[in-house]
Protein backbone atom coordinates (compact mmCIF):
# COMPACT_ATOMS: atom_id res chain seq x y z
CA UNK A 1 0.00 0.00 0.00
CA UNK A 2 2.99 2.69 0.70
CA UNK A 3 3.98 1.59 -2.28
CA UNK A 4 0.87 2.44 -3.96
CA UNK A 5 0.72 5.72 -2.06
CA UNK A 6 4.51 6.77 -3.59
CA UNK A 7 3.65 6.02 -7.00
CA UNK A 8 0.50 8.16 -6.54
CA UNK A 9 2.55 10.94 -4.81
CA UNK A 10 5.21 10.64 -7.72
CA UNK A 11 3.13 10.77 -10.57
CA UNK A 12 1.36 14.04 -9.07
CA UNK A 13 4.30 15.78 -8.44
CA UNK A 14 5.66 14.76 -12.11
CA UNK A 15 2.10 16.62 -13.31
CA UNK A 16 2.81 19.08 -11.44
CA UNK A 17 6.34 20.05 -12.93
CA UNK A 18 4.87 19.24 -16.36
CA UNK A 19 2.82 22.17 -15.60
CA UNK A 20 5.52 24.57 -15.44
CA UNK A 21 7.93 23.52 -17.73
CA UNK A 22 7.15 26.38 -20.55
CA UNK A 23 7.79 29.17 -17.39
CA UNK A 24 10.51 27.50 -16.48
CA UNK A 25 11.81 27.54 -19.94
CA UNK A 26 11.22 31.44 -20.54
CA UNK A 27 12.14 31.79 -17.32
CA UNK A 28 15.76 30.79 -18.30
CA UNK A 29 15.87 31.96 -21.68
CA UNK A 30 15.54 35.26 -20.00
CA UNK A 31 17.92 35.73 -17.64
CA UNK A 32 20.61 34.45 -20.43
CA UNK A 33 19.13 36.80 -23.35
CA UNK A 34 18.91 39.99 -20.80
CA UNK A 35 22.78 39.29 -19.69
CA UNK A 36 23.45 38.75 -23.13
CA UNK A 37 22.30 42.19 -24.18
CA UNK A 38 25.10 43.38 -21.49
CA UNK A 39 27.75 42.20 -23.82
CA UNK A 40 28.92 38.35 -23.77
CA UNK A 41 28.84 36.10 -20.92
CA UNK A 42 32.48 35.93 -19.37
CA UNK A 43 31.49 33.88 -16.24
CA UNK A 44 30.13 30.87 -15.78
CA UNK A 45 31.23 29.28 -18.75
CA UNK A 46 29.94 26.18 -20.47
CA UNK A 47 31.09 23.51 -17.57
CA UNK A 48 29.85 25.85 -14.88
CA UNK A 49 26.19 25.33 -16.20
CA UNK A 50 26.77 21.27 -16.54
CA UNK A 51 28.43 21.14 -12.73
CA UNK A 52 24.99 23.33 -11.71
CA UNK A 53 22.75 20.45 -13.34
CA UNK A 54 25.42 17.95 -11.71
CA UNK A 55 24.45 19.48 -8.55
CA UNK A 56 20.75 19.33 -9.01
CA UNK A 57 20.93 14.92 -9.56
CA UNK A 58 22.58 15.42 -5.98
CA UNK A 59 20.55 18.03 -4.07
CA UNK A 60 17.89 17.56 -1.37
CA UNK A 61 16.70 21.11 -1.28
CA UNK A 62 16.13 23.75 -3.69
CA UNK A 63 18.30 26.11 -1.05
CA UNK A 64 21.24 23.89 -1.53
CA UNK A 65 21.63 25.30 -5.20
CA UNK A 66 21.27 28.84 -4.17
CA UNK A 67 23.73 28.19 -1.96
CA UNK A 68 26.14 26.95 -4.52
CA UNK A 69 25.52 29.42 -6.86
CA UNK A 70 26.20 32.33 -4.00
CA UNK A 71 29.72 30.17 -3.65
CA UNK A 72 30.34 30.20 -7.04
CA UNK A 73 29.56 34.01 -6.92
CA UNK A 74 31.99 34.15 -4.35
CA UNK A 75 34.69 32.79 -5.89
CA UNK A 76 34.21 34.79 -8.65
CA UNK A 77 33.28 31.54 -11.03
CA UNK A 78 30.01 33.14 -11.56
CA UNK A 79 29.49 36.89 -12.04
CA UNK A 80 27.59 37.90 -9.04
CA UNK A 81 24.84 40.46 -10.77
CA UNK A 82 24.23 37.25 -13.60
CA UNK A 83 23.48 34.99 -10.07
CA UNK A 84 21.14 37.27 -8.76
CA UNK A 85 19.76 37.11 -12.03
CA UNK A 86 19.44 33.42 -11.93
CA UNK A 87 18.22 32.89 -8.64
CA UNK A 88 15.44 36.04 -9.38
CA UNK A 89 14.44 34.27 -12.55
CA UNK A 90 13.46 30.85 -10.76
CA UNK A 91 12.19 31.82 -7.51
CA UNK A 92 8.79 32.66 -8.76
CA UNK A 93 8.43 29.73 -10.18
CA UNK A 94 9.90 27.86 -7.24
CA UNK A 95 7.18 29.85 -5.04
CA UNK A 96 4.02 28.10 -6.49
CA UNK A 97 5.90 24.87 -6.37
CA UNK A 98 5.52 22.09 -3.24
CA UNK A 99 9.33 21.01 -1.63
CA UNK A 100 9.35 17.84 -2.54
CA UNK A 101 9.45 19.15 -6.40
CA UNK A 102 11.23 22.08 -6.11
CA UNK A 103 15.11 20.34 -6.89
CA UNK A 104 13.66 18.88 -10.02
CA UNK A 105 12.24 22.33 -11.16
CA UNK A 106 15.86 23.59 -10.44
CA UNK A 107 17.34 20.83 -12.73
CA UNK A 108 15.13 21.93 -15.43
CA UNK A 109 15.56 25.32 -15.52
CA UNK A 110 19.52 24.56 -15.07
CA UNK A 111 19.05 22.68 -18.18
CA UNK A 112 17.36 25.22 -19.87
CA UNK A 113 20.01 27.82 -18.88
CA UNK A 114 22.71 25.61 -20.25
CA UNK A 115 20.95 25.36 -23.89
CA UNK A 116 20.44 29.07 -23.66
CA UNK A 117 23.92 29.78 -23.05
CA UNK A 118 25.16 27.43 -25.59
CA UNK A 119 23.40 29.69 -28.15
CA UNK A 120 23.30 33.13 -27.14
CA UNK A 121 27.27 32.38 -26.61
CA UNK A 122 27.54 31.57 -30.50
CA UNK A 123 25.48 34.40 -31.69
CA UNK A 124 27.59 36.82 -29.24
CA UNK A 125 30.81 34.81 -31.55
CA UNK A 126 29.16 35.03 -35.20
CA UNK A 127 27.54 31.86 -34.65
CA UNK A 128 30.91 30.05 -34.54
CA UNK A 129 31.21 28.94 -30.75
CA UNK A 130 30.37 25.54 -29.49
CA UNK A 131 29.75 23.96 -32.92
CA UNK A 132 30.95 20.51 -32.84
CA UNK A 133 33.03 19.08 -35.95
CA UNK A 134 31.32 16.68 -38.04
CA UNK A 135 32.79 13.17 -38.71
Amino acid sequence: MKTDEAARIHREQAQLLQQHRKELVLAAEGVIETRFKQGRLIKPKKTQFSNLIGLCNEAQCAEELANYLRYQAGRNEWEADFTRAVLAGVQPILDKLPEGVRVAAWKLYATYLARAYVYQDAVASGGRGHERASR
